[in-house]
């Protein structure tokens, strides 16, 4: 119930709005995955259901039960999604500092 507090008030309009912005996040994030995974198979570092699953969006734990039950390399695509994590919490901030958005620190 404390969840669903939080979204009295949102209109149809923004409900709308930010399902279609996520379906196209999602679109563009399986797209790049795609082309990765091409890339990757292509050079032959990978096959092609542990290059997607390594590189397509969505959470570690995810992907690996994906990987289990279609019985890929758990390993490689653990090693992936854990590097990927540490690339995002590194590169951000670098990122930022780049593009020269102001990061508030710890307080």
């Amino acid at each position: 119930m404390g969840i669903g507090v939080g979204y009295v008030g949102v209109t149809l309009h923004e409900l709308r709005r930010d399902v279609l912005a996520g379906t196209v996040y999602v679109g563009i994030l399986a797209a790049l995955a795609l082309l990765v995974t091409e890339l990757v198979v292509q050079l032959g570092f990978a096959e092609p259901l542990e290059g997607f699953l390594s590189f397509a969006p969505g959470g570690q734990a995810e992907m690996t039960v994906l990987g289990i039950i279609a019985g890929a390399d758990l390993g490689f695509i653990v090693v992936h999604h854990l590097l990927r994590v540490l690339l995002v919490v590194a590169g951000a901030p670098l990122a930022a500092r780049m593009i020269g958005l102001k990061l508030k620190g710890p307080r």
